[in-house]
């Protein structure tokens, strides 16, 4: 019988050694006011835009080829809440080309396992349902973005790799933090990146700067993509899956999720503040994961402390809900097996 496969990552409880003399304590206030970047950005919500402007935008997002069908499915509530393992291995195997990509990244270096996965149904047994759900969920949406020119071409795959590394880095911290439906999140971690993903069509069509769609840092992204649109990669999103007649809590969560980047900690809804931030989080570590700008906890402990992609988000890592996770963040077990 062959050795069973089991992921090489696991968590190991116990004290945490961190120095706190050479350490910043999240659970302080940030430092200094609203840095000027932020503080001169205010965010376009899709139902802000103009009708005349919604329409150009809509026109732009009907170019991008729709999912498969088997998408609806596999997000409806129903599915959700009932589907099994046997159910969600067939909807798979009905898109042979996602299924394909599907076993790629479940045999990949992320998850960590001991010998090849042959099948979706061992995949799902090994790696668990949520996660192989949200690997299909990834590759399902991919499959609409295309681009014809090298650059964009290179911004689609990372996008694509940062979602996969963002949901997967979820799925290990929200577990550990005791937030309510780890699978949820990572679902919406996956989804927020959809407009980012669709923001490359309007960069092509528009021959916007390449600093308008390339990952790395979120704010001067969507800086330029409203100066040059009027609307930036989160409203995009939202236009482009109720085109796509996604169920509406799944923008909404998306777009709240992206949000925290402008949100103060006092204007979020206090029961869901804990998980829009790790969501927030894991989106943004995943994005400079996948553009191999973090190598290990010190540079993740200096981008957080200073980047003004983060400058709220410190405030909600206050939050007692979140009180562990600046030690996480500081494992290095954390980013084990997501370095690009």
């Amino acid at each position: 019988m062959p050795a069973p496969l089991t992921p090489e990552f696991e968590w190991r409880d116990g004290a945490d050694d961190t120095d706190p003399a050479t350490t910043r304590d999240y659970s302080l206030p940030p430092e200094g006011g609203l840095p000027e970047q932020l503080a001169s950005f205010q965010i376009t919500a899709a139902d802000a835009l103009l009708d005349e402007q919604a329409r150009r935008v809509r026109t732009v997002l009907r170019g991008i080829p729709p999912p498969p069908r088997a998408l609806q499915q596999l997000v409806s509530p129903d599915f959700v809440s009932r589907a099994g393992a046997s159910e969600l291995a067939a909807l798979v195997l009905g898109e042979p080309l996602v299924a394909a990509k599907v076993m790629a990244a479940v045999n990949s270096p992320l998850y960590g396992v001991r010998q090849p996965v042959g099948s979706v149904s061992q995949a799902i047994t090994f790696l668990g349902l949520t996660t192989v759900r949200n690997i299909c969920l990834r590759h399902m949406l991919g499959i609409s973005f295309n681009s014809s020119s090298p650059f964009g071409r290179r911004v689609l795959d990372t996008l694509d790799a940062s979602g996969g590394l963002a949901g997967a880095l979820c799925l290990r911290l929200a577990p550990r933090l005791q937030l309510e439906d780890p699978g949820a999140l990572a679902t919406g971690v996956v989804i927020s990146f959809v407009g980012h993903l669709a923001a490359t069509t309007f960069q092509h069509a528009s021959h916007a700067p390449d600093e308008a769609v390339a990952p790395g840092a979120l704010l001067p992204r969507l800086r330029l993509q409203q100066a040059h649109w009027g609307v930036s990669a989160g409203a995009l999103g939202q236009l482009l899956m109720r085109e796509w007649k996604l169920p509406a809590h799944l923008a909404a969560d998306a777009w709240a999720l992206e949000s925290v980047l402008v949100t103060p900690l006092e204007a979020a809804p206090p029961a869901r503040a804990p998980a829009l931030a790790l969501g927030y989080l894991c989106a943004r570590i995943g994005e400079r994961l996948a553009c191999g700008q973090l190598l290990g906890p010190q540079e993740l402990d200096a981008v957080i402390d200073s980047d003004p992609d983060f400058h709220h988000l410190r405030s909600y890592m206050g939050l007692p809900a979140l009180a562990s996770l600046p030690a996480l963040l500081r494992d290095e077990r954390t980013l084990e097996g997501l370095r690009v």
